[in-house]
């Protein structure tokens, strides 16, 4: 018997028997019964060796095996966390978060040998996403869509949503010249979260009776921004 086969015995045994090897244990177990653990892992004692010595052999040996288990045992270093984050995980999927109920955060990834794939064919035209919008949780025809150009590179977009839509699922699709668009990934369908419709009629020098601890969260300014950057989307 080696000494690998003696530490998997010795563990399973140690599984089997909570503390088998303790001193108050095997103190009171027989001499017979103290060469037979003796004999299973695999020491060697003489016919004259005494009880005291047998139990103490047997601690010793428990004492080495419960080191080396501790030497095995995975460090901190092994599970540090990277300084950055991989760009790709090699696998075709997309993903989208709401950062306001006006604007989501869309990021995908392409397994390369599908990319590798899809730029080698002759007809292929390109990546977009496909932005679909529904009325309800489980309709199946999409209410409104409209599609946004990507480049084979890019990994990730703002994608803006209009007011009063309920649920969106964001597609990610490759474009062919002589055949229909594929779908290679998609998200949930997310559920918008309903506007403050003081908010949603505002129009531009219309007056907007804001409360006082809205005014100091500085809603004004930031809806004047965001009509002055984004007006385009709102006609």
């Amino acid at each position: 018997m080696n000494l690998l086969d003696i530490s998997a015995d010795f563990i399973d045994y140690m599984i089997m028997e909570e503390n088998v090897l303790t001193r108050q244990y095997l103190e009171s177990v027989s001499t017979a019964d103290l060469l037979q653990l003796a004999d299973d892992y695999g020491i060697d004692v003489p016919r004259d060796l005494n009880r005291r010595l047998i139990i103490g052999e047997l601690l010793e040996m428990a004492e080495e095996l419960s080191e080396a288990e501790e030497e095995v045992l995975v460090t901190e270093d092994e599970f540090s966390t990277p300084d950055t984050l991989p760009r790709t995980y090699n696998e075709t999927q997309i993903c989208a978060l709401l950062r306001t109920p006006a604007w989501a955060f869309v990021f995908w990834d392409i397994r390369e040998s599908l990319l590798e794939s899809l730029e080698e064919k002759d007809d292929f035209d390109g990546f977009f996403l496909h932005v679909a919008f529904f009325d309800g949780p489980k309709d199946d025809v999409p209410s409104d869509s409209f599609d946004i150009q990507i480049k084979p590179t890019d990994r990730e977009q703002f994608v803006f949503i209009p007011s009063g839509k309920r649920y969106v699922i964001i597609n990610l699709k490759s474009r062919w010249q002589e055949k229909d668009s594929q779908v290679l990934a998609y998200t949930r369908r997310i559920e918008i979260p309903k506007e403050c419709s003081e908010l949603t009629n505002l129009q531009p020098g219309k007056k907007l009776e804001l409360p006082s601890l809205v005014k100091l969260s500085g809603m004004e300014e930031l809806l004047s921004e965001h009509y002055i950057n984004h007006r385009q989307s709102m006609s």
